[in-house]
């Protein structure tokens, strides 16, 4: 923290910002303008926002910027006389409206003050948080759909190639019946084995990541990891459902052809 009078410290992203397009530097003496006053001050370090709170949060758009001194406060400002940046007030639930509606009688005069209620704070959250929850929403069904694609295009480039190998067996014996029975049983085995590597590999994966948007999104506090239970259910019954069809698929195909025409495509 500022330990001298004309100290102050600037946030990461606003030293980085500035050092785009000027020379800034830690320790050196730079012009701070405030409502029409300018005084030298010294740039004696930078902070992460998301370890800083106000308020509203790290994230929020009024978050901590600048540190300094009180000194430097009061010179800048004379008039104010309390600097706190916010007070909790908390109330009887049964009079709650009638001390919302004097606090708002009370401010209505101070431009500089603003009442900023529970109600309001849990509005605010709830909607970052469904921005939050439907942009990664968003972005796993885009990554279900790209998924659903490529299996099904892996499913047919192996079925296909595979022809000759199902040509042969069929010239040595194999009914068509002992076929479909092959293919659907390969088919199901594929997506049970997709099914157990997305849960073994990247359920740990998920919990780490939660974590981590968890800690940034609120402010260090960790939220709970909850499995996506109708997500999951829809993937796996998708991928399941397609693997079925698509191996029902290849053996309808593979009946159109008789034994002598396959037969013949091995010559």
């Amino acid at each position: 923290m500022p330990i001298d009078k004309d100290e102050i410290l600037i946030a990461e992203s606003v030293y980085k910002y500035l050092g785009r397009s000027t020379d800034i530097k830690i320790g050196q003496t730079l012009k701070l303008t405030v409502e029409q006053k300018t005084v030298p001050v010294t740039l004696a370090g930078t902070f992460d926002t998301k370890k800083v709170t106000n308020g509203h949060g790290s994230l929020a758009m009024d978050s901590t910027q600048v540190f300094l001194s009180r000194d430097l406060a009061q010179g800048l400002f004379p008039e104010i006389e309390n600097f706190d940046y916010s007070w909790n007030i908390v109330s009887d639930p049964q009079k709650a409206q009638s001390v919302e509606a004097g606090l708002r009688d009370l401010i209505a005069n101070h431009r500089d003050i603003s009442l900023w209620t529970f109600a309001e704070s849990l509005e605010y959250e709830e909607t970052q948080s469904r921005i939050m929850f439907g942009s990664m929403q968003a972005l796993s069904w885009l990554v279900f759909l790209f998924g659903v694609i490529n299996l099904i295009n892996t499913t047919l480039s192996n079925q296909i190639s595979r022809t000759r190998e199902n040509n042969i067996l069929r010239s040595i014996g194999l009914t068509r019946k002992q076929l479909c029975k092959m293919n659907i049983c390969e088919g199901l085995c594929y997506a049970l084995f997709t099914a157990l590597a997305v849960l073994i590999a990247r359920l740990p994966a998920a919990v780490v990541v939660s974590r981590e948007i968890s800690k940034i999104a609120f402010a260090g506090k960790i939220v709970p990891y909850q499995f996506p239970i109708l997500e999951m259910g829809l993937f796996l019954l998708a991928l399941f459902a397609v693997e079925l069809l698509l191996s029902v698929w290849m053996v309808h195909r593979q009946k159109k052809d008789s034994l002598i025409e396959q037969m013949r495509a091995l010559s």
